[in-house]
């Protein structure tokens, strides 16, 4: 990634990919994982491994489960950038 604009817009893509139903305007960084009604043990699994395929990384199991929104994933992301 170039820099964090481009991860922002694709940790963005991800989300929307996972959460089709999911508004532009709806989207925030900080929207906690029980905001989001299908944000379930599946969707947490495919948001890592998108993540993990998208950035060539590898998301340990403490950080898989530590992320409840969008800043989690993108801090994880950067930290193993």
């Amino acid at each position: 990634m170039s820099n964090n604009f481009d991860l922002e817009k694709e940790i963005k893509n991800i989300f929307f990919e996972i959460f089709p139903n999911l508004s532009l305007s709806e989207f925030d960084w900080n929207k906690h994982q029980r905001e989001y009604s299908n944000w379930d043990s599946f969707a947490q699994l495919h948001l890592i491994a998108l993540a993990e395929s998208k950035f060539n990384i590898e998301i340990d199991f403490d950080n898989s489960i530590n992320f409840t929104s969008a800043k989690d994933l993108l801090e994880c992301v950067k930290s193993l950038l």
